[in-house]
């Protein structure tokens, strides 16, 4: 299926796995690159403890990046994390990008609050093909982006997991507003486990898919057997959301989840923030669901069964190609 997304990137599916923190690892992005979309390393990828500096943070990416080349000799893409709120550099980012230049990295999937000019036309200088993923999406953000000179654009609905808009526009609100509006390809995100989902973003104008919850019920994902468990028996009414500050989360009902909005009932949004956030990685990467959170797509309820990434790419091509 050739489109100017899987010309763009080299790929043979427009299908592109999301950078979903900690639960990402060169084994999974090698998966979904070798069964012809395109992998991510996301944040914290292959790794079960936080880096302490952003030296540590940017050598753990490179050491990734290395296992990831030596599994596949396919396209693959790295998160990059543009300095937020009114920060002109980041440390971290800097760190990163250092890295993504000496070891000849060619896709960025880079996520922010707004599109940082700056950070665009250095990422351009090495020829670094840039998919920008707007936070807080709406059509007239994604409009400014355009004009940056970024690559695509990946337009993501408020039912996506992990970090959730702060406006409550769903995909399918969201992704035909912006296919008229800009000529950059656009990348659906928000909902989307399978080829009826596929196949409804491409009929709102997307040109490919940004996918990872369903991606996290797979075989080579790094996420624990417990969490997987959980969103196989997740029913989309089920799901704890809420908001904390700027923050718009939410979780299976586990007990760190139903802790955290307890505390957010009784006007402790910080304590209810650092509550949850502590628990994502419990929850996701170690399997801990007393302590942990499982932030993942309310679709999560369509989810039935563990696959391959590969038997998730074929069967949504299959449906694709009907």
């Amino acid at each position: 299926m050739e489109n100017s997304v899987t010309n763009l990137l080299n790929i043979k599916y427009p299908i592109i796995s999301a950078a979903m923190t900690w639960i990402t690892s060169a084994e999974f992005v090698a998966a979904v690159s070798n069964a012809g979309g395109l992998g991510v390393l996301g944040p914290n990828a292959g790794q079960n403890k936080a880096a302490s500096t952003p030296l540590e943070n940017a050598e753990n990416l490179r050491n990734e990046i290395r296992k990831v080349k030596q599994l596949t000799d396919k396209p693959f893409a790295v998160n990059y994390i543009f300095p937020m709120g009114s920060a002109i550099e980041d440390p971290f980012t800097s760190a990163i990008y250092d890295v993504l230049v000496e070891e000849e990295v060619k896709i960025v999937i880079a996520i922010g609050q707004s599109v940082i000019q700056n950070e665009v036309e250095r990422l351009k200088k090495q020829n670094i093909t840039i998919i920008y993923r707007d936070l807080n999406p709406t059509v007239e953000k994604l409009m400014e982006a355009e004009k940056s000179g970024v690559d695509a654009l990946i337009v993501t609905g408020y039912e996506a997991g992990g970090h959730m808009s702060k406006f409550k526009i769903s995909t399918l609100s969201l992704v035909p507003q912006v296919a008229k509006k800009v000529s950059l390809p656009v990348i659906a995100a928000g909902g989307i486990i399978d080829g009826d989902g596929a196949k409804a973003a491409f009929a709102m104008g997307a040109e490919a898919i940004y996918m990872g919850t369903r991606f996290i019920a797979t075989t080579e994902n790094p996420a624990s057997i417990s969490a997987k468990k959980a969103i196989l028996t997740a029913k989309s009414e089920d799901f704890i959301e809420f908001k904390s500050g700027a923050s718009h989360l939410r979780t299976l009902p586990t007990e760190a989840g139903k802790k955290a909005l307890e505390l957010i009932n009784l006007g402790k949004a910080d304590e209810a923030y650092t509550y949850y956030g502590n628990g994502f990685k419990l929850g996701l990467l170690d399997g801990d669901l007393t302590k942990g959170t499982i932030s993942v797509s309310e679709a999560a309820g369509g989810i039935t069964e563990i696959l391959s990434c590969a038997e998730v790419i074929n069967q949504i091509m299959k449906h694709l190609k009907q």
